[in-house]
């Protein structure tokens, strides 16, 4: 297995939830870790809680591709990037004839995100180096209603990793497919579903972003791996 000491470690969406427990993971290993979100105030306190190692953070927007290409350009060379998230991932979530064109515009702008990243890094990333995307198991296994477009965005990002993973070899390239996990997108109804996973789940268990973090861990650890989905969902897609 592949160290992460004194390696270059990229997390977008760093401010908080997996992107915040993928920081705190690579910090730990010794990685020199990068924290990227949109919010800088938010980015500090984040970054304080990094108590493994230094950690640098820096405000960027993923939807403003002059910002995303300002920014990478600024950190120099890349071993391991992670695209975790974007602001209010569920806010599109409706039925399809009530979508409105501005929300299934917002449902695809973590794909454009990690599109603008992923453009601005390829040329970054050092020898040995590997690329980790995170998206929901709605891309295979969506709720009843309300997540057509999210879960087309979500099922893009899978195509995404595997043709980047033939397109950037020997770049390594996965995603990480993640059920539902106690993360702010969830704030507004965190005691619900947390009863549901502690009910239902196979696993009687909510979801933690730690346990996210640790799959990514491994992609970034192991150098045998590329153009695969890692399935990290308490059970979800198998119920």
């Amino acid at each position: 297995m592949s160290e992460l000491s004194n390696r270059t470690v990229v997390v977008a969406g760093a401010s908080s939830g997996i992107g915040l427990a993928t920081a705190r993971a690579a910090a730990a290993r010794g990685a020199r870790v990068v924290m990227l979100s949109r919010s800088q105030s938010r980015l500090d306190e984040a970054a304080r809680s990094v108590t493994a190692g230094a950690a640098r953070a820096v405000a960027m927007d993923m939807l403003d591709p002059a910002a995303v290409d300002r920014v990478m350009g600024s950190i120099g060379g890349v071993d391991h990037l992670v695209l975790t998230a974007v602001a209010d991932e569920l806010g599109s979530r409706a039925p399809i004839g009530a979508l409105t064109g501005e929300q299934v515009e917002r449902s695809f702008d973590k794909l454009r995100g990690f599109v603008n990243v992923t453009r601005a890094a390829a040329p970054l990333l050092r020898e040995g180096g590997s690329i980790t995307l995170v998206a929901g198991a709605s891309a295979v296994k969506p709720p009843r209603e309300g997540f057509s477009v999210l879960a087309a965005a979500s099922g893009a990002i899978l195509s995404f990793g595997r043709a980047l993973a033939l397109e950037l070899a020997p770049v390594r390239v996965n995603v990480v497919m993640s059920g539902v996990v106690d993360t702010a997108i969830h704030a507004g109804r965190r005691e619900q579903m947390k009863a549901w996973a502690e009910k239902d789940l196979l696993v009687r268990r909510f979801g933690q972003p730690e346990d996210i973090a640790h799959a990514i861990e491994f992609l970034m650890t192991n150098p045998y791996m590329t153009g695969h989905t890692l399935t990290v969902d308490g059970g979800l897609v198998a119920m």
